[in-house]
């Protein structure tokens, strides 16, 4: 704990407990001893600081969450967070260090605090892409496969999976992203599997995919999110998440986004073995509009 973070504790102990300097008016007002709240708050909060001192992060945590929920103060969240940040746990110190903002809009060390706040949110998570064991048919056969990450090319065939410990030692890969929910394709010569998988500020998350033995085609589309659709005919059912057979050449493709129609996509499908990818994402907000889409295709060759 840092020469200010301590000078905090300790104050705030202090103001807690009733033993803060005060003026003849306010020691009338004040009652003779601290109320029950006070003083559970405030013991909780000198039993966290010693903690804190002799390197006791998961105690000092939970003490300093105690006094929070008895007494709630700026200077307590803000040391739950420095915690949090100590012990990795970025994604609650995220939110503590907005809760203290909020609590103390005007703090003399906002600025620093804005700065943590930035870094943290820039801070990658991990996906650990994993499969089902061999025993199960819908298994990925990774060594056959391109690993897509919101139509972001990440793996080819060829690459060897390894145990990911984290996950009971299940063979697959592990793959940095910025924090957020992603749309994951696995695309092999024969089949297809696709999920979405959410990775919190510098987390850990398993990202579990399967596929069926068999799923033909020379066209994979997708996109990151249900409000984007695409499809070959205005009146049939949309294709997101397939993976379809059509005659080599160029197509279009629909998009609409919730009950707007976009402007077509053309894509080009390839003759033999490979397979033509596309994925449809916005960043846009909600607009009365078809929003702005960013388009990704890419070729993924199969040698025969």
């Amino acid at each position: 704990m840092s020469a200010r973070e301590l000078a905090l504790a300790l104050a705030l102990a202090c103001a807690l407990a009733g033993t803060h300097p005060a003026s003849a008016d306010d020691t009338a007002k004040r009652k003779a001893t601290p109320d029950k709240f006070a003083k559970a708050a405030g013991e909780a909060f000198r039993d966290a600081v010693a903690a804190d001192k002799a390197g006791d992060l998961r105690t000092a945590l939970g003490l300093y969450q105690k006094a929070y929920g008895i007494s709630p103060h700026p200077s307590t969240v803000y040391n739950i967070a420095d915690v949090q940040r100590r012990l990795l746990l970025y994604a609650d110190a995220l939110k503590s260090y907005e809760t203290y903002l909020a609590l103390l809009p005007s703090a003399d060390d906002r600025k620093d605090i804005e700065a943590i706040l930035d870094a943290l949110s820039k801070m990658p998570g991990t996906l650990h892409l994993v499969t089902a064991g061999a025993s199960d048919p819908n298994a990925v056969d990774w060594k056959a496969a391109y690993v897509l990450v919101d139509g972001e090319l990440k793996l080819r065939p060829g690459s060897a999976p390894q145990p990911q410990k984290e996950y009971g030692g299940q063979s697959g890969f592990a793959i940095q992203v910025p924090a957020g929910a992603y749309v994951v394709d696995v695309v092999t010569p024969i089949t297809h599997g696709h999920t979405t998988c959410k990775v919190e500020v510098g987390g850990r998350a398993a990202c579990r995919i399967t596929a069926k033995p068999r799923v033909d085609g020379r066209l994979v589309v997708n996109a990151s999110e249900r409000d984007l659709s695409v499809r070959l005919d205005p009146k049939r059912s949309p294709i997101t998440g397939s993976r379809l057979e059509l005659p080599a050449g160029r197509h279009k493709l629909l998009v609409r986004d919730r009950s707007y129609e976009c402007p077509a996509i053309a894509v080009d499908l390839p003759p033999g073995g490979d397979v033509q990818y596309v994925f449809v994402s916005t960043s846009e907000l909600e607009f009365d509009r078809c929003r702005s889409l960013d388009v990704k295709q890419q070729r993924l060759r199969f040698t025969p």
